[in-house]
């Protein structure tokens, strides 16, 4: 079972994410590993729940931050893929955002609504839809950009430069060797 997962809320925006009562970033991992596994397979299950425990961390300061603003943190994500990428089939902004197929489909009647995206058939697959930012929409995610960095940029503050590029080049590391599917 997973600790400290957020819950969410239906409010006048849509969905949103509530207050994490007793999460902290330095509460140690949870109850003692299991002694008899190998050293590696230990340290693997360690660095799993601490990247997990961060993304957890970050998003959670994200979320706050946008809240404070009346926003979604679920529209944030799908949104700045949006910007980023350009015109993206619904199917894999759920996958690249790591949100429910369902969700994702809510969340994009409710922004299209907003006007802040638009679905528009994909050219080389007349069957297929796809989902691309509005001015409207590029202006939101302009608008609370700074905001959201500045907040993650003071939650990351225990480290130095050196230390935020050394694990930016560890990530990265980590995942130029997957096999392309995240």
């Amino acid at each position: 079972m997973i600790d400290n997962w957020p819950t969410v809320r239906h409010g006048q925006n849509g969905l949103h994410m509530a207050e994490v009562e007793d999460f902290h970033p330095s509460r140690s991992p949870g109850p003692n590993a299991d002694s008899t596994l190998p050293g590696s397979v230990l340290l693997a299950e360690e660095l799993y729940r601490l990247i997990m425990r961060t993304k957890k961390y970050l998003w959670h300061t994200a979320a706050r931050t946008l809240e404070a603003r009346g926003e979604s943190i679920f529209a944030w994500p799908v949104l700045c893929l949006l910007v980023r990428n350009g015109p993206t089939a619904q199917r894999e902004i759920a996958y690249r955002t790591g949100q429910h197929p369902a969700g994702v489909s809510r969340l994009i009647e409710e922004i299209e609504g907003q006007k802040l995206v638009r679905r528009k058939v994909d050219p080389s697959d007349r069957r297929r839809q796809l989902v691309e930012v509005t001015a409207k929409g590029k202006a939101w995610v302009d608008s609370l950009t700074p905001p959201v960095f500045a907040a993650v940029d003071q939650a990351m503050g225990s480290m130095s430069e050196e230390e935020r590029r050394m694990m930016r080049k560890l990530l990265l590391k980590l995942l130029e060797s997957s096999d392309g599917s995240v």
